[in-house]
């Protein structure tokens, strides 16, 4: 065999090398960003679950519904638990944004959330609380995404919802 033959092996070889090599990266990068998936999902969990239980207190709950509906015709104490629930809420969806943009949140999970959080500020109360807040919110790509989805309607009324109604026993329950 020819000094030659063994530089032609050795090039073989090495190509296969370099391909195996490629392979395992890909697969690497592939675990990799389902990895990151995962993570970004179960982080928006915990932060949605630490919402939630934000709402645990009778008072808190009553505040918010009555929000949705009154913001900003309510007592100063009411409103600004409203606010800041809501400003929790927006909060929380920037960081839903922001995973979405990196590239580590499918499109059909950025899109619920996006419903869901729309679907609060399309009512009386959100809307109000939305054109007082947007202007300081950023990044402004999150707030256009919100406005786009707002002006295409077709969002979950919440008022319907048994969850966001005021029992008939509240003196202040607005008419829907």
């Amino acid at each position: 065999m020819s000094l030659e033959d063994l530089g032609n092996i050795g090039e073989f070889v090495g190509a296969i090398a370099v391909v195996v090599s490629l392979i395992y990266l890909g697969l690497q990068i592939r675990q990799n960003t389902a990895a990151l998936r995962t993570a970004s999902r179960q982080d928006i969990v915990s932060g949605y679950r630490a919402h939630g239980r934000l709402f645990i207190e009778p008072g808190t709950s009553r505040a918010y519904t009555d929000g949705l509906y009154r913001y900003p015709d309510m007592p100063f104490d009411e409103r600004n638990v409203f606010g800041n629930l809501l400003g929790d809420h927006a909060v929380f969806f920037q960081s839903v944004f922001a995973l979405r943009e990196a590239g580590t949140l499918e499109d059909e999970i950025y899109q619920a959330y996006l419903d869901w959080f729309s679907s609060h500020l399309a009512t009386p109360g959100g809307t109000a609380w939305w054109a007082q807040i947007r202007s300081v919110l950023t990044p402004r790509r999150m707030v256009e995404a919100v406005d786009a989805r707002l002006a295409r309607g077709g969002l979950l009324d919440l008022r319907e919802v048994p969850l966001w109604q005021l029992d008939d026993t509240d003196s202040r329950r607005p008419e829907v």
